[in-house]
């Protein structure tokens, strides 16, 4: 059975070998099948497109409400593998329309190639420094709220410029998010080792949309 960080216990301790790379392979394969789904989705007939992006979007909503009642791992485990596959295929579709414009590839590959950078980089400062992220949850809990509030206004007065600045936002907040995860990684704070993968999944995905989102606007037609 899996050890996990219980706050009540009165101490710190630190996520063992075993442990991370128990997450860490689970991320690991989360982003390979993320990036091969999203790939094959480019080669989808048009007409196809929108049954299976309504499929992948009620799958995704179906599985991100079984990760607030699944109990017992190997059921998270399957959640987060549909909800790693219902994404992808989202993310996919996004690909498709990028790819009509004539610099497509290029900001597709850049916003991997910049994600990757920053991944690595906040992996590693995490794993030098050891930071007490958990100091930061209540503040980060109280911007993410002001994020979800700032995204659902923004449907109702939608505007590029609008939309560039808060997807720059979204790009540092899920940079801080993956922050803070890798933080609870190392030091042990988490209770299941498929939850975890799907939170670093989760703001990696994020963040990669983000940037995506920044460079879209920044390079298209140009």
């Amino acid at each position: 059975m899996y050890r996990g960080y219980y706050p009540g216990a009165g101490h710190q301790r630190y996520a063992s070998n075993v442990e991370q790379a128990l997450v860490l392979d689970k991320v690991s394969t989360g982003l390979i099948m993320a990036a091969v789904i999203s790939t094959v989705m480019t080669f989808v007939p048009l007409a196809l497109l929108l049954l299976v992006g309504v499929v992948a979007f009620v799958a995704e909503i179906i599985a991100s409400i079984g990760y607030f009642f699944a109990r017992k791992e190997t059921t998270l485990e399957k959640l987060y593998y549909t909800f790693v596959t219902s994404s992808a295929v989202l993310l996919g579709i996004s690909f498709v329309f990028m790819l009509a414009d004539p610099n497509g590839l290029i900001i597709i590959g850049s916003a991997a190639g910049v994600t990757a950078l920053i991944v690595t980089y906040l992996y590693r400062r995490v794993a030098q420094t050891q930071p007490d992220v958990m100091r930061h949850a209540n503040r980060m809990f109280t911007i993410g709220l002001i994020f979800i509030a700032l995204n659902i206004f923004m449907i109702f007065a939608f505007n590029l410029f609008f939309y560039f600045i808060m997807s720059i936002f979204g790009a540092l907040l899920f940079s801080w998010y993956l922050w803070f995860d890798f933080g609870r990684l190392m030091r042990g704070e988490f209770t299941s080792p498929t939850r975890m993968a799907w939170s670093i999944y989760w703001d990696i995905l994020l963040l990669f949309r983000y940037i995506l989102n920044i460079l879209y606007i920044l390079g298209r037609d140009r």
